[in-house]
């Protein structure tokens, strides 16, 4: 309902240094995240107009809002569940070991770099 703190001296800061800024969010998406199942579009116009009205009521009207379908390209992505892929030999371990443990599905000490360690 809110922004969390900081986020509005966050986009002032980036657009002043001439970056722009994109809002991508599966709750702006016309395809529901959980089922894959298409919204109703007056749904996703309404989310859609809601973040907009927030970000010009904060003065960053030049803050973007991404309403195609699909992710838009950019340099640098900002997402809360993200976990870092490396590309690198071990990375896709690395990965997977840190999704089952934010998960609870396995232990946190990372078994895929102990089984490498032991091998």
């Amino acid at each position: 309902m809110e922004f969390m703190p900081g986020f509005v001296k966050s986009m002032k800061r980036l657009n002043k240094a001439g970056i722009r800024t994109i809002i991508f969010s599966a709750r702006l998406s016309p395809w529901d995240p959980w089922t894959g199942m298409r919204r109703d579009p007056s749904f996703v116009a309404t989310e859609q107009q809601y973040v907009r009205d927030m970000l010009d009521r904060h003065g960053l009207g030049f803050v973007d809002i991404w309403l195609k379908e699909g992710k838009p390209g950019g340099s640098v992505y900002v997402d809360d569940k993200a976990e870092r892929y490396g590309g690198r030999a071990k990375s896709w371990g690395r990965v997977t070991d840190k999704i089952l443990a934010r998960l609870g599905k396995e232990d946190p000490h990372f078994p895929y770099l102990l089984d490498l360690e032991a091998a």
